[in-house]
């Protein structure tokens, strides 16, 4: 039986870039590394070095990781200062949504969500 979501998994060819923009630039805590590969974010987001996995994401849209937030526009504003590519600014998908959408340096595509 499956009992729950345990997380997501990212696979790269460049840990090298994809970790600290994980780590640093969105400030998800290390919660365990081991060669080629590191625990993010309370566990529930991992980067790691993939033998299969070579250059930038040729399909970004197939698997997007939508991540919580208080206030969509500073986390926005935050992110966008320190370099992140947004392909939506923050906007209401919904009555009570708000999204933005941007790339991590392999071309995945991510999301702020704020429910208001």
């Amino acid at each position: 039986m499956i009992k729950g979501f345990q997380g997501i998994i990212i696979s790269t060819d460049d840990l090298t870039q994809l970790l600290p923009f994980y780590r640093d630039i969105l400030g998800l805590g290390t919660q365990m590394e081991s060669n080629g590969f590191v625990v993010l974010g309370g566990g529930q987001i991992a980067v790691g070095l993939h033998s299969e996995v070579k250059g930038k994401s040729r399909d970004p849209n197939r698997v997007i990781v939508n991540l919580s937030v208080d206030n969509c526009q500073v986390e926005y504003e935050r992110l966008k200062g320190l370099g992140v590519k947004f392909i939506r600014e923050p906007s209401r998908e919904a009555q009570d949504l708000k999204i933005a959408t941007f790339l991590d340096p392999d071309g995945n595509t991510l999301q702020l969500f704020e429910w208001v």
